[in-house]
């Protein structure tokens, strides 16, 4: 196959670029609404997002994890088994995204107060659970479109998405409302809902183009005479869903116990909440930032690895597996020495009178681990292997969580850079030693 027809060359650079401009827009939002509604209105905005992140944790990735792998695998040979997944899949995560908006409905008040610890949140629930059937939807088509290796819609959607959110919040300006975070909230649903309408109208022309649309007509003889469908379902989504709650849940804990190990370290709390901050809102969206391209290229690997597995391809697999964690290192090492040699001038700039260029030459020596451990994962991912990255995540977390309550507080924030970086390399570590055996075993 030549090289420019390549669908994971293809693909990966409709989603680098739709990642790229999606981070800029991103970006430039999030500095307009500081503007617009203040440093604590946009603080209520983002308290939310934890529950929005739990919520799509069970009904939104790995679903579509699930559908992008086994369209892979049947797509060309099995068309019907294909469609048979992805409907399975479709529904179940339907009805998980309703039943969860439903009781957020229902318990928002509850959920704002002890859970978010902040009442002001009641009001901006309901938004979110608007937003989680919208989402699950637009995860589920994007699976299926990563699946026939057609990353063009999904990344478009994604542009479309956060687009839509800057136009509601701009026509809402200068109709000269009296702008607040309520405003931001109905701006997110406007993005979600442009993003499910694109995304449903295009997938459905398409079946209709392909004349498959007949076939995608529920059949409910087929489903409850084979559980086939279901079984396999649940092996390789409950191991996506609990890594994505766990990691949430994680996360949320670590927010809380940073500024809290640095203040026994003897800063003060303004001290320890802003350099909390210049790490989390500044200088690790620089050393993420590379991941719209090598991110890009694992969401496309994922089915190609698949359907090499199912097709029993294996000197394929030896050969992509070799060559994108190859160019995911060498990516990092570029972007190392970049941040290394001109970390503290690009902090400076982009970021004047802060923390952000120190942290950032600093935090350079990750950026190799981190590209390179996503294509791990992704392989792994195709392999059917997602409980093997589950519990190597979740261990890692446990460490880096460990290492941020028990020696922070004597070593500062030098320690929890150190603890970034021995989790990265264990997490490079052990999922590079589980693909090699894989590898191994099977001979590849």
């Amino acid at each position: 196959m030549k090289l420019k027809s390549s669908p994971i060359i293809t693909g990966t650079f409709y989603l680098c670029i739709a990642g790229i401009i999606t981070r800029l827009l991103g970006f430039v939002y999030r500095v307009w609404l500081g503007n617009l509604i203040g440093p604590e209105e946009l603080g209520i905005y983002q308290l939310v997002f934890p529950v929005f992140s739990i919520c799509l944790a069970l009904c939104g990735s790995p679903f579509q994890t699930a559908i992008s792998k086994f369209t892979a695998e049947h797509a060309l040979n099995k068309p019907e088994k294909a469609r048979m997944y992805f409907l399975t899949a479709f529904l179940i995560s339907f009805i998980i995204a309703i039943a969860e908006g439903i009781l957020i409905l229902l318990f928002r008040s509850q959920i704002a107060i002890f859970f978010l610890l902040n009442e002001r949140c009641t009001q901006l629930l309901p938004y979110i659970a608007i937003c989680i059937p919208l989402s699950a939807v637009h995860s589920c088509i994007s699976g299926w479109y990563y699946g026939i290796q057609n990353a063009s819609v999904p990344a478009f959607s994604n542009i479309l998405e956060q687009t839509i959110r800057m136009l509601f919040v701009f026509f809402l300006v200068q109709s000269q409302v009296d702008f607040s975070v309520i405003h931001v909230c109905l701006a997110l649903a406007a993005g979600e809902l442009a993003a499910f309408l694109f995304s449903s109208f295009m997938f459905f022309c398409r079946q209709i183009r392909k004349k498959n649309i007949s076939a995608f007509k529920w059949r409910t003889r087929s489903f409850h005479a084979d559980s086939e469908y279901l079984r396999n379902l649940y092996r390789l989504t409950w191991p996506l869903a609990a890594n994505r709650l766990s990691l949430s849940f994680l996360q949320s804990i670590e927010a809380v116990m940073i500024p809290s190990r640095l203040i026994l370290f003897g800063l003060s709390e303004s001290l320890a909440l802003s350099l909390y901050g210049t790490l989390t809102g500044m200088a690790m969206n620089f050393i993420y930032f590379p991941t719209a391209l090598t991110g890009s290229f694992s969401l496309l690997l994922l089915p190609d690895i698949a359907q090499a597995w199912n097709e029993k391809r294996y000197a394929h697999i030896r050969k992509a597996s070799v060559l994108s964690i190859f160019a995911a290192f060498f990516t990092g090492l570029l972007f190392w020495l970049l941040f290394l040699c001109f970390g503290i001038e690009i902090g400076q700039l982009c970021f004047p009178g802060t923390r952000t260029g120190e942290y950032l030459k600093t935090l350079s020596w990750l950026c190799p681990f981190i590209y390179s451990n996503g294509i791990i994962v992704s392989i792994l991912h195709g392999l059917g292997r997602t409980a093997q990255t589950f519990w190597t995540q979740f261990s890692a977390y446990l460490i880096r969580l460990a290492i941020t309550v028990f020696l922070v507080p004597f070593y500062g924030m030098t320690c929890y850079f150190i603890a970034l970086l021995i989790t990265q390399i264990y997490l490079n570590l052990v999922n590079g030693a589980a693909l090699s055996k894989i590898l191994a075993l099977n001979h590849i």
